[in-house]
């Protein structure tokens, strides 16, 4: 789109264009277009709207615009200085401060006799990080002690966000004053709590699973689907003295409760995660607000998930909320960390450097501990693609095809590698075939096989199509085909997926087996048992919000 300019903005018709521009996302305006959009927002028949619309077109500039607004700034009206600092934080939130310069403005804003662009300034300081805060700290003080009410408010809500011991200094002397205004008195009181907290906190603590707890822990393991197939695995790999209870709740959950040191179930490669369970009291409450925070409190203040907690993570014990019904709950959130910090609690709420998210499940009555760490059992994956397979669900795949010393086993369309990758964890001396189309796909799946420690003698990656490169037998076929907007081959999908069943058919030894991810079962069932094939599906299985079934076709 072109700039607008001046002339647009007078001329009642042009103007009424360059509002609906402005509500446009994609319009962009350029540096040449700014004076004619400030035109436009000081036209006094802007409405409220309007004025939004156009600030965000602004917002949406690049350097140029920073610089044009920049200009004339202190010549500017008090409300369009307002405006124009608030656009310009803007943009230096997402250009960065190398691009957008801000520090003079903002030492002159907290100065400024307009109290909306003293508030303005405040609140782009409490958007940067700490250390470029710091420089405003003594103002952001000042205002905070001797400004009008609401320029206070600014004020002391950006020291609760960037102010170290300067601001917690300050604040708890203000807040020990008289006759405060009650919002002034609950902003203090937040902001002093997320300095005490961001003084306190450091980086995450490390933690120790390998460490015993002290009694058998309810457990939680979700999956994508087959939660059966991880219930196998689990059978398999964990001793059995040490599991009891194991139930499958639905196909992407299943618990059980476990007696040794939780480190053991990273040794499961099925499983998207696991999370350790503990009830969510029962309490009574006027408000549902006030009754689920005090029931929270009370679930981690608990000795059982307290202690637990503690003897799994080498100092402080800090976590987050999640919550298993949706929503940020902010307000719940933020009156569960006041209490714990009155409670001076062994476990602290915080947004960052934490160990542990704990989720709350009101449905359930329960709290599950998650332990935050990179997860251990997939290092080989330095390369991934956006379509590829999830390794949780690769694992889940090569269980089902099982296979064999020596066997031989392709992906026709092996992405990132990681069906291949998750087979040669199952048995030694397999001969590995992958090929794709797509060249990057290529590039990602050798990157893994190398960083898997493969033998690349055993391996074979090649960029061809799945027709030209299919070896002339292999025991297993297992694959997450190209399905919906990923399938760009002729025909139609369900034509696609029908032709490659048939091939896969000739393809296999006798024995052999497909194991694949299916969009169209009944399609590729009938396909199957068409060519001679024996057809069993394993459940649905959720690829990011897209359901497609666990399919499994043998000779």
């Amino acid at each position: 789109m072109t700039a607008p300019n001046r002339e647009a903005a007078r001329d009642p018709g042009a103007s009424e264009e360059l509002l609906a521009r402005c509500k446009d996302h994609g319009f962009t305006p350029g540096a040449r277009g700014v004076a004619g959009l400030l035109e436009l927002w000081r036209a006094p028949e802007r409405s409220t709207a309007q004025r939004k619309a156009i600030v965000a077109a602004l917002c949406r500039g690049e350097g140029g615009v920073a610089r044009k607004l920049a200009q004339g700034f202190d010549q500017a009206e008090g409300g369009e200085r307002a405006m124009r600092l608030r656009v310009l934080a803007r943009i230096a939130r997402r250009l960065g401060p190398e691009v957008v310069a801000l520090e003079g403005l903002l030492d002159a804003g907290l100065k400024d006799p307009e109290p909306r662009v003293v508030r303005e300034a405040a609140r782009a300081i409490g958007k940067l990080d700490a250390s470029a805060a710091a420089a405003y700290e003594g103002a952001l003080v000042s205002v905070a002690r001797g400004a009008a009410l609401p320029e206070r408010r600014a004020a002391v809500e950006a020291l609760g966000l960037t102010g170290g011991d300067l601001a917690g200094d300050a604040l708890r002397e203000l807040a020990g004053e008289g006759g405060l205004d009650e919002d002034l008195g609950r902003r203090l009181a937040r902001a002093r709590t997320l300095i005490e907290r961001r003084t306190a906190r450091g980086e995450a603590r490390p933690l120790l699973l390998d460490s015993p707890v002290a009694a058998a822990v309810e457990v939680r393991m979700r999956c994508r689907g087959a939660a059966d197939i991880v219930a196998d695995e689990l059978r398999a790999r964990l001793p059995a003295a040490q599991v009891s209870g194991l139930a499958v709740c639905d196909s992407r959950t299943l618990t059980l409760r476990w007696a040794g040191p939780v480190a053991a179930l990273d040794r499961l490669r099925t499983p998207l995660d696991w999370g350790l369970v503990f009830p969510l009291p029962p309490i009574s409450a006027k408000a549902p607000a006030e009754e689920l925070a005090a029931r929270v409190v009370a679930g981690v203040c608990a000795p059982a998930l307290a202690e637990t907690l503690q003897a799994l993570t080498d100092g402080p014990v800090r976590f987050r909320l999640s919550f298993a019904q949706g929503g940020s709950r902010r307000a719940v959130v933020w009156s569960i960390a006041q209490a714990l910090d009155a409670r001076q609690a062994a476990l602290r709420n915080d947004s960052r450097a934490v160990s542990w998210t704990i989720e709350v499940d009101e449905a359930r009555s329960q709290l599950v501990a998650l332990p935050r760490r990179p997860d251990p059992r997939f290092d080989y994956r330095v390369a991934h693609l956006p379509a590829s397979s999830h390794p949780t669900l690769a694992a889940i795949m090569a269980r089902v095809a099982a296979p064999q010393p020596g066997e031989r086993v392709w992906d026709p369309f092996c992405g990132c590698a990681a069906e291949l990758i998750e087979c040669s964890r199952l048995a030694d001396a397999l001969r590995l075939i992958g090929t794709d189309r797509d060249p990057q796909a290529i590039a990602a799946a050798r990157a893994n096989v190398e960083a898997a420690g493969l033998d690349p003698a055993r391996v074979r990656i090649e960029e061809v199509d799945v027709y030209a490169g299919s070896p002339a037998k292999a025991d297993v076929i297992l694959t997450n085909p190209p399905m919906g907007r990923r399938t760009a081959l002729a025909g139609g999908l369900h034509a696609s997926l029908r032709r490659f069943v048939s091939h896969a058919a000739r393809t296999l030894s006798p024995g052999g087996r497909l194991v694949w991810v299916t969009p169209a079962a009944q399609v590729t069932a009938a396909a199957g048992a068409a060519a001679g094939l024996r057809v069993r599906d394993h459940g649905s299985i959720d690829m990011s919000g897209m359901r497609v079934v666990l399919q499994e076709m043998r000779r």
